[in-house]
């Protein structure tokens, strides 16, 4: 096949896949200079790239396959779910490593980074790729900013099953790409980093915050019942103008400019920034709130009048805090397993790890465009506050001054930040990157977000906030008269039916693990510690049979639905780690006797681990039962 050919084949096979990026290649022109194509003695093209003080050859001249191969023997690779390639020259290790070595290894996704957007168009041209460029787990990231990456790593390729495997990323680096742009391929590796650990945080990090959710949901049950859900709103504000109100110190610049504007915009402001705006004067329609510890009552301690204040609240969030809260609320469901146990439909929101992130997500669900971001800084102010003046637990937190990082400031010059504003302005990008509206970032201080026009307040409000619009009353007339058939006891006993079929299936998964907990410390009493302490053979079958056994035993718990439901976030992250150690055991134990001896240590931690969370599950589950049955009166004392 000439090469005229084989590059239009490639290049269809790109517009289907990556239109973009197909743009992209077709305005590129090859700086012949630069790049010298030549034959390798074996027939194959190589590519002689002109530096400043020398020539480099990308491949070995005598037989680029051959030498592809030599490299991936030299890693010794051991297990693969997951590689990130640093470089892709003319394709030959992506070449080698699908043909011979991906299966053997477990690849599921192969990411390829390649910074030289010519040299990709030259290797368009030289080699037929068609089969790589439309094969559905192999990635291409070409030229553009590494971070560009982000979103997709976390959203998507890390989505589903895969996020399994994120402790076995396994990075191939080019030696020749390396050496051409070494910056380049570090910020790769950081961003892959970022991406696994953002998706970390995403899962949660700790199972006691999800129990303590779960106990939170379980004891709001009539307060879900008895209010609007948000899915009631959702596009009533198509296209119209959504202020999000955080609590940077920034908003002391400019939130005056809020309180003539009630009328001609949405304002949505978190519960952190209530207080300090009441205290001038400024009423916001919305106040969002998720978080499930103490404390989220004394926002609205001082509050002396809600009237036309409505209160979008998840329902992690403490009975208490829904009861501090004097005006009308809305009930926002996450995208958790535990609301999919209520099957109450309120309307589920992706939602990030802050309350801003909430705040920006049910703008964008109501329909908002633009999206304007105030005291949104995710930064140190220039005297260290980290939060705006009269917010109730102060304007300087501590906690936001340890791990300090440098970033990008809205200004051009470098803010100082903190990891967990990192991670808090990450999740804000990937909302706005997903966001098809404009997103205006009037912050006017803190970090440069990523996919926001940054904008004066005053400016945004002159260019985007002139019509009326009347956001109150729309939100009255929306919600009035949802409860007109409602009827909340009968709501109150299907939850209380749920609750006793839950029972039952949490018993019933325990009494498996308990079983199985006895077979795996038979084998460790009786195999592994012999092997460990006197050099014992091992019956590497026999642990593989209980391995496999127990493994699927694991997994049982989504065989039944309601404990699913209500367990899965609690267990997510303890099964996330068991799963990413057990992916990451055979790249540490070459000899089998030892890695079956670790994965049943591994499975015996975890079905302690897992054992204890679910007991914790069952006694929030029979304490809400029983309250109900009081509640309920007759009939339900025995459920």
């Amino acid at each position: 096949m000439d090469e005229n050919k084989i590059f239009k084949k490639n290049m269809a096979a790109l517009e289907q896949k990556y239109p973009e990026l197909a743009i992209e290649i077709k305005n590129e022109t090859i700086d012949t200079d630069r790049y010298k194509t030549t034959k390798s003695h074996n027939g194959e093209p190589n590519v002689m790239i002109s530096r400043e003080s020398d020539v480099l050859m990308l491949y070995d001249n005598d037989n680029p396959f051959n030498y592809c191969k030599a490299y991936f023997e030299e890693l010794n690779i051991k297990y693969a779910p997951i590689v990130v390639f640093l470089g892709f020259g003319l394709g030959y290790h992506l070449y080698m490593f699908s043909k011979i070595y991906a299966n053997g290894l477990g690849s599921k996704k192969i990411l390829i980074f390649e910074e030289d957007i010519s040299l990709f168009r030259l290797a368009l041209e030289m080699v037929d790729m068609e089969e790589f460029i439309k094969h559905p787990d192999i990635y291409f990231f070409i030229g553009n900013e590494p971070e560009k990456s982000f979103f997709k790593i976390r959203r998507e390729i890390l989505a589903m099953d895969n996020h399994i495997y994120m402790r076995s990323f396994k990075i191939v680096p080019l030696p020749s790409h390396i050496s051409l742009n070494p910056e380049y391929y570090t910020k790769v590796v950081n961003t892959v980093k970022n991406a696994s650990c953002q998706m970390m945080i995403t899962a949660g990090n700790d199972p006691m915050d999800s129990l303590l959710g779960m106990e939170n949901i379980l004891g709001n049950l009539e307060n879900i019942v008895s209010n609007p859900g948000i899915n009631l709103l959702y596009d009533k504000f198509k296209g119209m103008p959504a202020i999000t109100v955080a609590s940077g110190p920034s908003l002391n610049k400019n939130m005056h400019l809020l309180k003539e504007i009630r009328d001609r915009a949405l304002i949505i402001c978190c519960d952190a920034s209530l207080q300090p705006l009441i205290n001038r004067g400024i009423r916001p329609h919305i106040v969002v709130g998720m978080e499930r510890t103490d404390g989220s009552e004394y926002f609205f301690e001082d509050i002396p009048d809600f009237e036309g204040i409505y209160y979008a609240f998840c329902p992690l969030v403490k009975s208490r805090t829904f009861d501090s809260f004097k005006g009308k609320k809305i009930i926002v469901h996450r995208s958790f397993l535990q609301f999919e146990w209520l099957h109450h439909d309120k309307g589920q929101l992706l939602v990030g790890p802050s309350v801003a992130n909430m705040a920006f997500t049910v703008a964008q669900k109501l329909g908002c465009d633009p999206i304007i971001l105030t005291g949104q800084d995710l930064a140190l102010a220039e005297d260290g506050d980290t939060h705006v003046q009269e917010m109730p637990f102060g304007e300087c937190d501590d906690y936001y001054h340890k791990d300090i990082l440098e970033v990008e400031g809205n200004n051009g010059n470098p803010v100082k930040t903190s990891k967990t504003w990192f991670h808090f302005r990450k999740a804000i990008e990937e909302d706005v990157s997903y966001y098809p509206g404009i997103c205006i970032n009037a912050t006017e201080g803190g970090a440069r977000i990523r996919g926001t026009k940054i904008m004066r307040l005053e400016e945004a409000i002159e260019k985007y906030c002139q019509k009326k619009i009347y956001p109150e009353s729309i939100i009255e007339k929306t919600l009035e008269g949802f409860d007109k058939n409602l009827d909340t006891r009968k709501e109150l006993e299907t939850f209380f039916y749920r609750l006793g079929e839950t029972r039952a299936g949490i018993e019933k998964i325990l009494e498996e693990y308990i079983e199985y907990r006895k077979e795996i410390h038979a084998a460790h009493k009786n195999m592994i510690n012999p092997f460990i302490h006197e050099g014992a053979k091992i019956n590497s079958a026999a642990l593989m049979k209980i391995i496999e056994k127990v493994t699927n035993v694991l997994e049982s718990r989504k065989s039944i639905q309601s404990v699913y439901e209500i367990a899965g976030q609690t267990l997510q992250v303890p099964m996330l780690w068991f799963y990413n150690k057990m992916n990451s055991l055979p790249e540490i134990y070459s000899d089998e006797e030892c890695l079956r001896s670790a994965q049943i240590l591994a499975i015996k931690e975890i079905i302690g681990t897992l054992g204890q969370l679910l007991v914790s599950t069952l006694d929030l589950v029979v304490k809400s039962e029983k309250r109900l049955a009081e509640q309920l009166g007759s009939g339900h004392a025995d459920g």
